[in-house]
């Protein structure tokens, strides 16, 4: 049976020229799962979208062509109709939830498709184990880390009981454990007959669960190429020590979360930051800038001791790239962002510093455009470089190869190499084995909120 049925489609977004889809004809059967590869900006979210009937129902935008999800013509079909059918996984799972608790949020997404009340709490129930994601049942969404959120928002999406299900970059911030645990999870629905749709950057991730992988390249779908870049290893240089958190602990409410952490960063030196979903990387890097607060220890900058001071005290010699970086972008051209992030430089210097971060992180053909109207990678390398722009001499850096290709994780790996070597430190925090076996000279492990003292293996 045909699930999704594409047919010459065309779409392109509010105020562009180009179309993010153009042409495309694609078929997806029931109980296949397909893999979409494909660089950055290249359609693949637009593709999702354009399945689940959001393009351009809620994206607006001009579109040709025809889309039939089990028959059913997406045009002429409401959103709530599809909804019945397709069930979407956002890249940026932190703008999906609608409720504050896990099992609240996932309950809401049968409550609008009216089932009745007697079958939604089986039916959460069952959503969270298929996602294995039961332990995380009575938390706060907002205490998540990102990897865990991906668990959350999926489960939220399995409720509603879906054919087909789309997912946009599902491993993006998923430890090991947690991508192997996703493949059964794929499989599992695929075997109930469920047409399974992945966007993936890491193609490799996933590619032995897929039945069928198809490539996206300016919109269009392309013969398979083989896009890998290169990512250059990185040659150690130690200076003196830039940051020292002594003997740090942190809680979410009742929770701990941080337990006696002790980490050192030097000058020129770049640390990979390595532990499972909920181990504490993203609150010992927000605990370092200040935007969460300990309950024991003490931060050392330079010397000088910055527990108590306000994020803003630490800004520009601390900079912080977020998990959800793209979310905080605010103005309405890219080149307004970049040229916002910095303070206090004469006009001259703000030039060098904005033309050194457009080539850097390939920026210029986004100067002019809109942060909305970016993928997500555009967007993240876009965050990176409003942080770049302060010069910080410390870089903290949340799962920052979130929605990039391998083109532009290359060119993340020569951007924070050439900051070291002008004496940056850098703590970086990733699930991405490849990028950290290029970028860093140090590896440590969190594991439950403990700094453990032993060999980090990284596997490219």
């Amino acid at each position: 049976m045909i699930a999704a049925a594409l047919t010459d489609v065309r779409f392109t977004h509010t105020g562009r020229q180009r179309p993010a889809l153009d042409g495309v004809s694609l078929q997806v059967r029931a109980g296949e799962i397909l893999l979409v590869e494909g660089p950055s900006g290249s359609g693949k979210s637009t593709l999702l979208r354009a399945i689940a009937g959001l393009a351009p129902h809620f994206t607006g935008g001009r579109f040709e062509g025809t889309v039939h999800v089990f028959g059913a013509d997406t045009r002429r079909a409401g959103t709530a109709e599809l909804a019945r059918d397709v069930g979407l996984v956002f890249q940026d799972p932190e703008t999906q939830a609608v409720r504050t608790g896990v099992s609240a949020d996932v309950a809401f997404g049968p409550e609008n498709l009216g089932v009745a009340a007697g079958a939604i709490g089986p039916r959460v129930e069952r959503a969270l184990r298929d996602a294995r994601a039961t332990h995380l049942a009575d938390r706060v969404v907002t205490t998540l880390s990102g990897g865990e959120r991906q668990r959350a928002a999926l489960a939220a999406v399995l409720a509603g009981e879906p054919r087909i299900l789309l997912l946009d970059e599902p491993t993006s911030q998923l430890d090991g454990a947690a991508v192997a645990a996703l493949d059964g999870i794929l499989r599992d629905q695929a075997a109930r007959g469920v047409a399974v749709v992945i966007t993936e950057h890491h193609a490799h991730r996933l590619s032995t669960i897929a039945d069928r992988i198809v490539r996206l390249e300016r919109g269009r779908l392309v013969d398979r190429v083989d896009d890998a870049v290169p990512l250059p290893v990185r040659v150690a240089a130690r200076g003196r020590v830039a940051v020292e958190v002594r003997h740090v602990s942190a809680r979410f409410a009742d929770r701990p979360v941080l337990r006696r952490c002790t980490v050192t960063l030097t000058e020129g030196t770049v640390t990979a930051l390595h532990g499972d979903n909920g181990a504490g990387k993203s609150t010992l890097l927000r605990a370092v800038m200040g935007l969460h607060p300990i309950e024991d220890g003490a931060i050392v900058v330079d010397g000088r001791d910055v527990t108590r001071m306000a994020t803003e005290a630490r800004v520009p010699t601390l900079g912080f790239l977020p998990q959800d970086a793209g979310r905080r972008l605010i103005h309405e051209r890219v080149a307004d962002e970049l040229v916002d992030a910095v303070r206090g430089v004469g006009a001259l210097e703000l030039d060098r510093r904005l033309r050194q971060v457009v080539e850097d992180l390939d920026l210029g053909a986004l100067l002019g455009r809109h942060p909305l109207d970016l993928s997500v990678g555009e967007r993240e390398r876009v965050a990176l470089g409003a942080v770049l722009m302060a010069d910080p001499r410390v870089i903290l850096l949340d799962e920052p190869t979130r929605g990039m290709d391998a083109a532009h994780r290359a060119t993340l790996v020569a951007a924070i190499r050439r900051r070291s070597a002008d004496g940056a430190a850098v703590l970086v925090a990733t699930h991405d084995p490849q990028f950290a076996l290029a970028i860093a000279d140090e590896h440590i492990r969190i594991r439950e909120g403990v700094i453990v003292d032993e060999t980090v293996a990284v596997a490219g």
